[in-house]
């Protein structure tokens, strides 16, 4: 009968923990982000991501925006300019989402990447899995603006 009790207690504390975190008052990605990172193709190509720029929303624990990339692939030195629309979902300071875009407008959609990334404060790590040309690139935003 104590351990159930304890196990009560535990799981009521780890509910209202994750409530706390995730719900009103949590993490707030809302705003203007850049950054840099890196990419490699499967047949071991690598690309540098000169530039990201996103302008971030959020409604309750989803989120939702738009990203543009700035590319070089391999010893291409023309850059690539990729664009993308987004949406996921924040718990805590971890992010979980999908990369793509609208033809017209929702739900005329296509999702190209999966995305999984951490909130530290006005920085945001992340790594993109794009499912269209199997490349994987891990980036680094910060915060501009709120």
């Amino acid at each position: 009968m104590k351990n159930l009790r304890l196990s009560i207690i535990a799981i009521a504390l780890f509910v209202f923990a994750g409530a706390a975190v995730a719900g009103k008052g949590g993490p707030i990605i809302t705003g203007y982000w850049e950054g840099t990172g890196q990419a490699m193709y499967v047949d071991g190509t690598v690309a540098n991501i000169k530039s990201v720029i996103a302008d971030l929303y959020q409604e309750g624990n989803f989120i939702y925006g738009v990203a543009q990339f700035e590319v070089t692939v391999g010893d291409n030195p023309e850059p690539m300019i990729q664009v993308g629309q987004m949406s996921g979902h924040i718990s805590g300071n971890a992010i979980t989402g999908v990369l793509g875009g609208c033809i017209t407008t929702a739900p005329d959609c296509v999702g190209a990447g999966i995305f999984e990334g951490k909130l530290s404060g006005n920085k945001l790590r992340g790594t993109v899995v794009d499912l269209s040309d199997g490349s994987t690139s891990a980036v680094t935003l910060y915060r501009l603006s709120k």
